[in-house]
């Protein structure tokens, strides 16, 4: 901004003069130099005003509205009503913000004025102030009700045509005491002290669509304060779009924490001050951890020793024992990163993008290698029964090494794409400044089809194969017996089965079951359409854990030779603490 010409070579030093600097932040334009070379405007922040940005603005007025009006409408406009005696009145209008979660808005009054209107929806007016003369207003706090709202005439007189219609205003504000103000296509009408009507023209056709210069994306709608100079543009997104200018979305089968979370999160707020979702999310969390710290210490007990680990299901839940623990502390730490740079306590960008880029991969990586490796449980179990004595117990132990190394390998590989297309990104809206931790993909590019593709892969075919392995599982051993013993009828041997192979089932249906819920959760939903849906797709995500931190529960509880073996290792392990005392 400080240079022109054709190739911009050419210094505007204006503004570097010290004379000539805006005050309290502000930001110094130059001018056009073929109209005044030492000229230039300041663009003020939110709260100062003047040439130089040198006033602040201390009057204002804080409006609390209800529930059901800040669902309905994200952006409301104000309008400021300055009259004449004898000539028209001159109407101002300024854009305002909801923040979500927030049923209170802030107006800085800037100029002088006689009304001031809000327009929640296209007219849905409400009287907020009416004075005769100009008065210097101190901080005003109200809440805004509905004997407040601008009655439409349609609704009063539905009756009557619009020349019949308008003989009658002087009486509506004496026919309907409560009535403050009323409208129709022309005119804006208030109810003075004495319930006279008094009316004037009121731009209700006026546009706010950025007059075609739409810089909104993803169909988002674009508003803009005055159509013919405009200071401020907003835009209001479509479903399952975010952001200043709707450039981010909520469509996928897999959100992180970034997405269902940030919305809520209150910056320059303290812990006391925070949503209830936070707060519940944060005793979520510090249990899961509890209890995921519990389930992989246990698990390492029980599975470490020798003779759980005689065929290859004992290498698959040893491991899966160590990913438990990792993946708690994982989540546990991409919980309270995101939380405290959200509430910008943590401001140190190069921590924070270190960690976006490895704490959400990390995630993905492990959650998908946990569900990989109760896979490979369930198969190998299914190929003992097929096999019955012939099964190669040593042969399963070499082969479910080398199985371990080559699913972690492919599932790393399968998601290398990810930490190279995530980034931090800076949103800065007119009211507050988040930090998102996004991946982006070119809409068009192969990239975001395989990405879909991979996310699928690594959710479904565990899924699948688990829930085939358990049928045959239980068929192929019902039939078996039935062949030996042809005199019982083949039902009670299918019973007969599920009893004996309890143990075996029911960490199977367990992890079915887990993965249903997320299917039902995640494919109902969609995407993400507003934050007041991030309950549903917070439980998902959080349902995404559980396999990992029931390792213990599933597999050691229903079996009887994993429960002898953790009681063998407890009891050595509190021997060797008592030999050292």
């Amino acid at each position: 901004m400080k240079k022109f010409g054709r190739n911009c070579h050419l210094t505007r030093p204006v503004c570097q003069s010290l004379n000539n600097s805006c005050e309290n932040n502000g930001l110094c334009i130059p001018t056009d130099d073929r109209i005044n070379v030492t000229d230039f405007v300041c663009l003020c922040k939110e709260n100062f005003y003047g040439k130089r940005c040198e006033n602040q603005i201390t009057n204002g007025i804080s409006i609390e509205l209800n529930e059901d009006m800040t669902q309905q409408v994200s952006i409301l406009f104000i309008h400021y009503i300055k009259a004449f005696d004898h000539s028209e009145h001159h109407q101002v209008t300024e854009l305002k913000k909801i923040k979500y979660g927030e049923n209170r808005i802030e107006i800085r009054v800037k100029e002088q004025f006689h009304l001031l209107f809000i327009e929640l929806l296209k007219q849905n007016y409400y009287l907020i102030i009416k004075q005769e003369t100009f008065q210097k207003l101190n901080y005003i706090q109200m809440k805004l009700s509905s004997n407040q709202r601008c009655v439409s005439t349609d609704k009063l007189m539905n009756s009557y045509t619009y020349l019949h219609r308008i003989k009658y205003y002087p009486h509506l504000c004496r026919q309907n005491k409560e009535l403050m103000c009323f409208y129709d296509e022309t005119y804006m009408c208030i109810c003075d002290l004495n319930r006279f009507s008094n009316c004037f023209i009121f731009n209700h056709s006026m546009t706010y669509d950025c007059q075609g210069n739409n810089y909104c994306e993803n169909n988002g709608k674009c508003f803009q304060d005055n159509p013919k100079c405009p200071v401020q543009a907003l835009c209001i997104c479509s479903e399952c779009y975010y952001g200043l200018k709707c450039q981010f979305t909520t469509q996928g089968f897999v959100l992180s924490l970034d997405y269902i979370l940030s919305y809520h999160i209150k910056p320059n707020r303290s812990f006391s001050q925070q949503p209830m979702i936070i707060k519940i999310s944060i005793g979520i969390i510090i249990f899961m951890f509890i209890l995921g710290l519990i389930n992989g210490i246990m698990s390492i007990l029980t599975f470490h020793r020798k003779k759980t680990r005689d065929v290859g299901c004992g290498y698959y839940l040893f491991i899966s024992s160590w990913i438990s623990i990792c993946l708690i502390i994982i989540l546990l730490i991409k919980f309270w990163q995101l939380l405290l740079s959200q509430m910008t306590i943590l401001t140190n960008r190069s921590f924070v993008n270190f960690n976006c880029i490895l704490l959400d991969v990390s995630i993905k990586v492990l959650i998908a290698f946990n569900d990989w490796l109760d896979t490979c449980v369930c198969i190998e179990r299914a190929i003992t029964v097929s096999k019955g004595v012939k099964f190669n117990k040593n042969k399963s132990k070499q082969i479910s090494k080398w199985i371990i190394l080559i699913i972690l390998i492919v599932t790393i590989l399968t998601h290398l794409h990810d930490p190279i297309h995530r980034q931090l990104i800076d949103d800065i809206d007119i009211d507050e400044k988040r930090i998102w931790c996004l991946v982006q993909y070119p809409s068009s590019s192969s990239i975001k089809t395989w990405n879909s593709f991979i996310t699928f892969v690594h959710f479904l075919m565990p899924f699948i194969i688990n829930l085939l392995s358990i049928i045959f599982i239980i068929i192929s051993i019902a039939r078996s017996r039935s062949n030996l013993q042809r005199r019982t009828p083949f039902i009670d041997h299918l019973r007969l089965q599920l009893k004996q192979h309890k143990s075996h089932l029911i960490a199977s249906c367990v992890f079915i079951v887990i993965a249903l819920i997320r299917l039902i959760l995640s494919f109902s939903s969609g995407c993400m359409k507003s934050p007041n849906k991030s309950w549903l797709f917070l439980i998902a995500y959080l349902i995404s854990f559980l396999p990992s931190m029931m390792t213990f529960i599933v597999y050691r509880l229903p079996s009887k030779v994993y429960k002898k073996e953790f009681n063998a290792s407890v009891l050595q392990k509190i021997g060797r603490i008592r030999a050292l005392f």
